[in-house]
């Protein structure tokens, strides 16, 4: 690969929104949306409470020392920022559903990967995808065994096609260090078609040249290529992209701006409460003496408030606040984060009125978020699977045949799929061993059970009236004789046999 080629393509990654987001991404799916948003909130604070809080975050408190007020700077903002945890969840929900029926595949088969925990491998790869839009796997090969795992799009960036921008001519997996304020050293490990290389450069914004590799591969069975290496024994791609729908982070400008309004809402919100928690003491006039200085002070005697008879009564006042306008507004944000991330209440399992829903109406209620994680699933699924074939390929040289199979998100209820079957039976769109299968609860030993239904007094009862309707409008001595067989075989199952002489 050319190093002009690599320079350009590092130069365009820097611009693009999930390098410049990608820490802040990860942090929101962390948890940690009271960090993301602290400078947010401290603007919105300082605005609300007339500069409050000082430029390093902290709060300005008052205490009365030997008759004086004294200001105290000792209790950061941060620890009373109330955090939201709604991208967390959502990211974490995607992973849940997609795994919550175990896939099926034919690992046990294939001793290479039959120690793999897929469920727990997609879990992971659906998170990176929903908060950082994409991810690498890199395969990974020493001796005779193979594994693979994640880089997130902040230690890679890939270098296009010049005519088409749509197709990936390599990528390039890479650990910057920086030398001073205008040089750094890329250190690259560059992925092609049947080529990996690793090298060494040291970039400005319009130069880059190679300088040696700081690491000895020769061990590793790396062949010295100039001032880099070589891997010779490379074949196919050794490493697979798995995209997000629509190739972007879920998190959106759009989303983060809401995420961060009900971050500021409820610490304003909080603060409030803390007003309303220690109200102010309203007193009569005629309490209230002025010294020399020009300072209020309220008469006590003997830490008792007395009042004069034309005094009005001495009692405390509440402030003011908007948490019920607050709660509505609250609500709205909610609802455009919901439709924006395709999730709901039903979603997170939040009680809805006690009623228990069945499969069918979940299915119709959460049936954009299903599509929208199985769409996410399908795309880490196939990138599993590719990754493996490689892996298979470059230490067997043999084509394998990989079976990942998903199940469905949500099951029907006993209830609904015996009420499909009976439909199904009656309605001649079914055979027992099909209905038997379907319901799925008699584990995989079917034919036994099939045999025990068949055997059953009603089953034999119908196919007797069958045979007797078949007997009285017939005359084929051939149909006969099969009949009489049938009789014999359901006499027989019932205990009915007649022994001949």
């Amino acid at each position: 690969m050319e190093k002009t080629r690599i320079l350009k393509a590092y130069n365009d990654y820097l611009l693009t929104d999930i390098y410049k987001n990608c820490d802040r991404y990860r942090k929101l799916s962390d948890g940690k949306s009271a960090d993301v948003f602290f400078n947010d909130v401290k603007a919105r604070v300082n605005l609300e409470y007339m500069g409050i809080i000082d430029n390093k975050g902290y709060i300005k408190s008052y205490s009365v020392n030997d008759n004086s007020l004294v200001s105290n700077n000792n209790h950061s903002l941060k620890d009373l920022v109330a955090s939201n945890g709604i991208l967390q969840a959502t990211t974490r929900l995607y992973a849940e559903f997609a795994t919550s029926k175990p896939l099926i595949t034919n690992k046990q088969e294939l001793d290479l990967i039959k120690e793999f925990d897929f469920d727990d491998l997609l879990a992971k790869a659906m998170i990176i995808q929903s908060w950082s839009g994409k991810l690498l796997l890199k395969g990974v090969t020493q001796q005779d065994k193979f594994s693979f795992y994640t880089v997130t799009p902040k230690d890679y960036f890939p270098i296009r096609n010049e005519y088409n921008p749509k197709l990936i001519d390599g990528y390039v997996i890479y650990n910057l260090s920086k030398d001073d304020k205008t040089n750094k050293t890329l250190i690259c490990e560059i992925y092609e078609l049947d080529s990996i290389e690793y090298r060494a450069y040291k970039i400005t914004e319009n130069s880059i040249n190679e300088v040696p590799y700081p690491f000895n591969l020769s061990e590793n069975g790396m062949i010295i290529d100039g001032l880099g290496y070589r891997d010779t024994q490379a074949q196919g791609w050794a490493v697979v992209e798995i995209e997000n729908i629509f190739g972007k982070s879920d998190y959106n400008d759009d989303l983060l701006a809401n995420v961060r309004e009900l971050v500021i809402g409820d610490t304003l919100t909080s603060q409030a409460f803390q007003k309303v928690a220690n109200p102010l003491l309203q007193v009569p006039d005629s309490l209230i003496e002025v010294d020399t200085n020009g300072r209020s002070t309220v008469r006590l005697d003997n830490r008792v408030v007395v009042l004069s008879k034309d005094d009005k009564e001495v009692k405390q006042v509440q402030l003011e606040t908007k948490t019920q306008e607050w709660k509505l507004h609250k609500e709205d944000i909610k609802n455009e984060v919901y439709k924006q991330l395709g999730v709901n209440d039903l979603a997170f399992g939040i009680d809805l009125g006690g009623s228990i829903a069945s499969g069918e109406a979940k299915r119709r209620s959460l049936e954009r978020t299903i599509a929208t994680v199985e769409s996410k699933r399908n795309k880490c699924i196939t990138g599993i699977k590719n990754i493996i074939l490689w892996g298979y390929k470059k230490l067997k040289g043999i084509d394998i045949d990989l079976q990942i199979e998903t199940q469905d998100i949500l099951s029907l209820s006993i209830t609904e799929k015996m009420a499909i079957v009976v439909q199904g039976i009656q309605n001649n769109l079914m055979s027992l061993e099909t209905a038997i299968k379907f319901l799925g609860i008699l584990g995989k030993d079917t034919d036994e059970e099939i045999a025990k239904i068949k055997a059953n007094v009603m089953y034999q009862e119908k196919l007797i009236n069958i045979m007797n309707t078949l007997a009285s409008i017939t005359r084929e001595e051939q149909l006969q004789v099969k009949l009489e067989e049938l009789s014999s075989e359901i006499m027989k199952d019932l205990g009915l046999e007649v022994k001949e002489e």
